[in-house]
């Protein structure tokens, strides 16, 4: 389950790290107030997936060092 969670969250993190970078290279100068709480919101979604990601990164790398 939690190598499952792992993946998941690296998949995810990577697309929304990718959406993210989309937004600020090509549609920074045209955002409205909404735009930018679009951005954040996607910007806490990243960090949130991102810490997934590493909190179960120990699990999964220890479980299979002794494997």
């Amino acid at each position: 389950m939690k190598k499952t969670t792992f993946y998941l969250s690296a998949i995810i993190s990577l697309i929304l790290l990718v959406n993210i970078i989309q937004i600020l290279t090509d549609d920074f100068e045209r955002l409205t107030k909404y735009g930018f709480g679009y951005l954040i919101g996607k910007i806490i979604l990243f960090i949130i997936f991102l810490t997934l990601t590493l909190l179960t990164k120990k699990y999964v790398m220890k479980k299979e060092e002794t494997e």
